[in-house]
């Protein structure tokens, strides 16, 4: 197998980085964590030593090294270096950028308790459905022949191979855990709004049941009332 030397440096006063392409089993191997997932938004902050970042939190549908199920996580913030804190604008080239709902796999260092991105974009694949096959296309060489785009199933098994174990799927109270899943589960609300439509439905069917009984009682009545006054006149018609 091809293998490849990766550099990645850069300097938050010039933004510089430069990449040079490594195996996407070596980033497996150095990775304290792997998670397939989608974008939800992203805000600056600024660090204790007065420093700017930016955290991107994700919703993971599947995770490796991150203990999700011990945690009862299922979002996970992720930093980069630079972004923008009020008027404080830090840009640093090569990190990755995403629209909303977007599915990602990313391979993140824990570095002083925060989860990283490891190697900025590079670390980065988009998740993208070509025609019937799932592929990973890297984010900063997406048509490299070697690393550039990574069928889904080799991925899998690449981090069973080097983990140990499978990736994880990420149960979510309000989010399905097959990501393909077009519609979201329901939030509670609108379950709860759901049920309390049922339970009147309920309500509505007993109250008509319970008016049959009264219906009928007025119609022996209108029957006996009628039969009465059938009997009255032929009473008074033999007379």
């Amino acid at each position: 197998m091809l293998k490849f030397v990766w550099l990645c440096f850069f300097s938050f006063s010039l933004g510089a980085t430069t990449f040079k392409v490594q195996p996407i089993e070596q980033q497996i191997k150095e990775s304290d964590g792997i998670f397939q997932g989608n974008f939800l938004r992203s805000k600056g902050v600024e660090l204790e030593n007065g420093s700017i970042a930016t955290q991107m939190i994700f919703k993971m549908t599947k995770e490796s090294g991150l203990q999700s199920e011990l945690f009862g996580m299922d979002e996970i913030i992720v930093h980069f270096p630079g972004g923008r804190v009020k008027d404080r604008t830090v840009k640093v080239d090569g990190v990755p950028e995403f629209i909303p709902g977007e599915k990602v796999v990313l391979f993140i260092r824990n570095v002083s308790n925060r989860y990283w991105g490891m190697n900025m974009g590079f670390g980065t694949f988009k998740v993208v459905n070509y025609g019937k096959q799932t592929i990973l296309v890297n984010s900063v060489f997406p048509h490299h022949p070697q690393v550039g785009q990574v069928a889904i199933e080799y991925f899998e098994k690449a981090v069973k191979d080097i983990k140990g174990s499978n990736l994880k799927v990420v149960h979510s109270e309000f989010y399905p855990t097959n990501p393909d899943q077009a519609q979201l589960r329901a939030p509670a609300s609108i379950v709860e709004e759901g049920q309390n439509r049922s339970v009147a439905s309920k309500s509505e069917e007993s109250e008509n049941d319970g008016s049959k009984p009264i219906n009928m009682l007025w119609l022996i009545v209108l029957l006996g009332f009628s039969g009465g006054v059938f009997r009255l006149s032929r009473i008074k018609s033999a007379k």
